[in-house]
């Protein structure tokens, strides 16, 4: 009877240390991820990804703080916010209007209303925020971000008027580069749609200054972008031209480039009507653009192909044009209906959850006793078991003895076997040091017959005329780029007929080994072969400079990684 109390005592007092203790792992999970959520977004939202028991477990105050960081991280990853909803109640439940954690809950209260096109519960809730904020002027960052998020709400709705005070209330928050560079682009978003040229255009390039010294290449190329759009609407068809190149040339080499190239194509079709340069922008920019943004390409490609008489290809890419449209319609009807039976599911979710809840606290209790039984059955079987593997570990001692002196004498076999395996072994070393010698004195000869090869391909090329004439081109000295002779027709045919001859097992190689090279790609990678330069390789193809050789070596080394 006295081994049951001091037993059941026991329990208690672990079953308290156990709650503290998991209490104090929760903490420090939320502090890791509030850590790392700035640099490291994913990591910390992959942190807080906790089972809903779990969920269910924790305190009213840890359950409103793990709401908020889960907010953030999900926000800070671009994912839907969504499944935040019901944690988000608890936290502004949890917290007083005097607290800034009400202000961030209100802030990510109504991104969430405005991702389930609420748009006057999503106002409603970060004008909530700003007025809490009132009395806390040490938030600033709290406060940029709601501003962020009600000017643009003001401005998708309609009231431009009140989206550019707010966008000027933003700006004077705004610390870094970076920030500066948002809010000046929204600002000039407001004049461009109130009509104040002047004023969009300065905003604009404020902006790109501001992008310009962060030194990030995405927000010069998206300044650059917008500067081109911004002309175009105010009829500054050359000045959009100028800034659309430069996007171009600004993007990173890893952006995708899909709307910056359909609007260089778009503006070279109005502006000089080069349907050729248009045509391949376009097209290069239906490479980059998801499926959505396929179809104002098709439109235009449409109309181009009107334009050349070819009604076929015309339809062709009006129907895609259409079918790409029907999939964007249903795609929105879907999301709609998406976001109604998820509003559904949490409501009932959180109905669910109230009453678990009511069941857990009755079935704790009963479980509690039944665990505390449980445990002083496993602890009395547990001296059952010692008592019984004593015995058996008694009879395996005897046998483990046998069994040392069977092996000892195993082992003194294997080891015999062992040296004569060893012996061997240093005879197929040697051997193979052997091997590895004659082979590499082949190598040797391999490679020195190979530069013979190369020397005596060079000694036939130069010994030709074409390669003559070639030389005395590549030393004319000339002033004028334009007037810069090159080979002829006649003579680039005969160029390549000697190269490709002379050559011709290293053509057959880049034939084999890169289908998707052409005749021209292998000619000049055969030349490159040779000790011409650069610009005497230009001449060979006809070009007086280097440039489209360059851009032509650019194109091979894509044929050539493409399996």
């Amino acid at each position: 009877m006295t081994n049951l109390k001091i037993t059941t005592a026991l329990l208690t007092v672990l079953l308290l240390l156990s709650s503290c203790s998991h209490k104090s792992e929760t903490g420090t999970l939320f502090s890791h991820a509030d850590a790392i959520m700035e640099e490291y977004p994913d990591s910390a939202l992959r942190i807080l990804n906790l089972p809903p028991e779990e969920i269910e477990e924790l305190s009213d105050k840890e359950c409103a703080r793990y709401a908020l960081l889960l907010a953030r991280a999900t926000d800070k990853c671009k994912l839907s916010l969504l499944p935040c909803d019901s944690l988000l109640d608890v936290a502004l439940h949890y917290y007083d209007n005097d607290e800034k954690e009400r202000a961030i809950a209100f802030l990510y209260k109504g991104r969430l209303e405005a991702e389930m096109n609420s748009t006057e519960e999503a106002i409603a809730h970060l004008q909530e925020g700003l007025i809490i904020l009132t009395n806390l002027p040490k938030e600033a960052e709290t406060k940029k971000n709601i501003l962020s998020s009600l000017g643009n709400l003001y401005f998708e709705t309609g009231y431009y008027e009140e989206a550019g005070k707010v966008y000027q209330e933003l700006y004077k928050y705004c610390t870094t580069d970076r920030d500066k560079f948002i809010a000046l682009h929204a600002i000039s978003s407001y004049d461009y749609i109130t009509s104040k040229e002047d004023s969009a255009i300065i905003a604009q390039h404020k902006a790109l200054n501001y992008a310009i010294t962060s030194g990030d290449s995405t927000m010069i190329a998206s300044a650059l972008l917008s500067l081109s759009l911004d002309y175009y609407d105010f009829n500054k068809v050359d000045s959009a031209l100028n800034y659309a190149r430069k996007a171009i040339a600004s993007v990173p080499q890893k952006e995708n480039k899909g709307r910056y190239y359909y609007n260089l194509g778009s503006l070279l079709l109005e502006t000089e009507g080069d349907k050729d340069s248009a045509t391949y922008y376009i097209n290069k920019s239906m490479e980059d653009l998801s499926f959505d943004g396929r179809y104002l390409c098709l439109h235009s490609l449409s109309d181009l192909k009107k334009e050349e008489g070819d009604y076929k290809a015309a339809i062709i890419y009006l129907e895609e044009y259409i079918s790409i449209l029907d999939s964007i319609t249903t795609a929105e009807q879907s999301t709609k209906t998406q976001q109604l039976i998820y509003g559904h599911k949490t409501k009932m979710r959180v109905r669910e959850e109230q009453l678990r809840g009511q069941r857990i606290q009755s079935i704790i209790i009963i479980n509690a006793s039944i665990v505390c039984f449980l445990i002083v059955l496993i602890y009395q079987n547990r001296i059952n078991q010692k008592r019984r593997k004593q015995f058996f570990y008694q009879q395996a001692l005897e046998q483990t003895k046998k069994k040392l002196t069977s092996l000892q004498i195993t082992i003194n076999d294997n080891q015999a076997i062992l040296n004569l395996l060893q012996q061997k072994h240093c005879d197929l070393e040697e051997e193979h040091k052997n091997k590895e010698k004659q082979i590499k004195i082949r190598e040797q000869m391999i490679a020195q017959l190979q530069k013979e090869k190369l020397q005596l391909r060079e000694w036939l090329f130069t010994q030709s005329d074409i390669y003559k004439k070639v030389y005395s081109l590549y030393n004319q000295k000339v002033t004028d780029k334009k007037n810069i002779k090159v080979l002829t027709s006649t003579e680039q045919i005969k160029l390549k007929d000697t190269i490709l001859s002379i050559y011709a097992d290293y053509a057959a190689i880049l034939r084999q080994k890169y289908p998707r090279l052409t005749e021209d790609d292998v000619l000049l990678l055969c030349l490159q072969e040779t000790s011409l330069d650069p610009k005497a390789i230009a001449i060979c193809f006809g070009y007086g400079d280097t440039h489209t050789i360059n851009q032509r070596k650019s194109r091979i080394k894509q044929r050539m990684n493409v399996v």
